[in-house]
């Protein structure tokens, strides 16, 4: 789903590398050996979207696994009327798409260009092969798949248990340890695109008011701080979740 750390991330932009070296910094592809990456590289199509985009429909089956090199990937499912629900919203690195390799199997979310975006998309029958070949990529990919689950968990629970303010908390934490980085002169981790607060009211189950408000009083109490697309979260708040 993602890089396993800040550490093993790339030093130059994923869409600036070629296909083989991008699978083989990035789950679940990392322990594969290097011929069978040159192999499933010379399959990949960089596929590029823009905003609004829908890239593979709740209740059809992926036409292959997709990793986002840059933008923001949300993958969303429908809850009552005209309302959604994001459950997760994907950056550089991370992954969907992975269960186009079993037979039967359909997408349980819609997945949504949230900005201009850019993906690697690995044909389905070229991942099942390799998958064959690769046994610890099959391991790697059910420990993807079994992660995904916890957090579609997480955000059940927190729908359940948790009042607005919570569930954002440990909404920001988690894309900041997911997609954020250090901030070097600060305590805290930068966000950067950070959600828009319409993403982030459909991300906690609210409305785009009550995130707004929420916001500020996290700012007034020095959780969070930034302006426009970028945000800086205090170390509490990314820790207190972990």
């Amino acid at each position: 789903m993602h890089v396993e750390s800040e550490s093993r991330r790339p030093s130059i932009p994923l869409e600036r590398m070629e296909a083989q070296d991008i699978l083989s910094c990035v789950e679940p592809f990392t322990a594969a050996r290097p011929a069978e990456l040159e192999v499933l590289g010379r399959t990949a199509v960089r596929v590029r979207k823009t905003p609004a985009s829908i890239l593979c429909h709740d209740g059809q089956p992926a036409d292959g696994l997709y990793i986002v090199l840059r933008g923001r990937i949300n993958l969303v499912r429908a809850v009552d009327g005209n309302r959604d629900l994001i459950l997760s919203s994907l950056g550089p690195g991370e992954v969907f798409g992975e269960n186009c390799a079993m037979p039967g199997m359909v997408m349980s979310t819609t997945a949504v260009a949230a900005v201009q975006s850019e993906m690697l998309r690995i044909p389905s029958e070229a991942l099942s092969e390799h998958l064959r070949r690769e046994p610890e990529t099959v391991v790697r990919l059910m420990r993807l798949q079994y992660e995904k689950l916890r957090e579609v968990e997480a955000v059940a629970s927190g729908l359940a248990l948790c009042d607005v303010e919570q569930r954002l908390r440990r909404t920001l934490a988690r894309l900041a340890r997911r997609q954020g980085r250090r901030n070097p002169a600060s305590a805290g981790w930068i966000l950067a695109p950070v959600p828009t607060q319409s993403e982030l009211a459909r991300m906690v189950g609210s409305c785009r008011e009550t995130v707004s408000r929420t916001l500020s009083a996290m700012a007034r109490n020095g959780l969070v701080s930034g302006s426009g697309r970028r945000m800086i979260l205090n170390d509490s708040l990314v820790n207190e979740t972990t």
